[in-house]
């Protein structure tokens, strides 16, 4: 997982770097929350325009202006996307993880297809094997 989460957030970083002539000034670092181990994971995911810039990775990244900053804007994009979201399917899209989510994903599935399902819902979730009426997969124990 840790391995994706790099991939991730070393895309990301890489396309804001595609964009550096619209930043003024031009970014020097980025700051990420530190989420593996072993601070290598997301400098080896970099690819060349990351490999640029100092890469500060921290626990609780988002004490840094920047980074909470960063985070509000993100919170506020995906709100207004799932907002687009249930008007263009005609059904409310609660977030997280509840009952309500739960009876929400069955009206979904009923009124547009378990195909359909995977334009709004994280499909590797046990809640969207419970609204399509699949088993679950089992549970792993995760050890550290």
């Amino acid at each position: 997982m840790n391995r994706v989460l790099a991939w991730g957030h070393a895309r990301v970083i890489e396309n804001l770097l595609g964009q550096r002539h619209r930043l003024d000034p031009p970014p020097v670092r980025a700051i990420s929350d530190q989420f593996a181990h072993d601070k290598g994971t997301v400098e080896r995911a970099l690819m060349s325009l990351g490999r640029d810039l100092q890469l500060v990775q921290r626990h609780k990244a988002e004490a840094d202006p920047a980074v909470a900053a960063a985070s509000i804007l993100a919170r506020d994009e995906f709100v207004k996307r799932l907002k687009k979201l249930e008007h263009d399917f005609g059904l409310p899209l609660p977030k997280g993880a509840s009952a309500a989510v739960e009876s929400a994903g069955r009206a979904f599935v009923e009124k547009h297809g378990p195909d359909a399902l995977a334009r709004v819902a994280k499909m590797h979730f046990r809640t969207s094997f419970r609204v399509r009426g699949l088993p679950e997969p089992p549970k792993v124990e995760w050890r550290r």
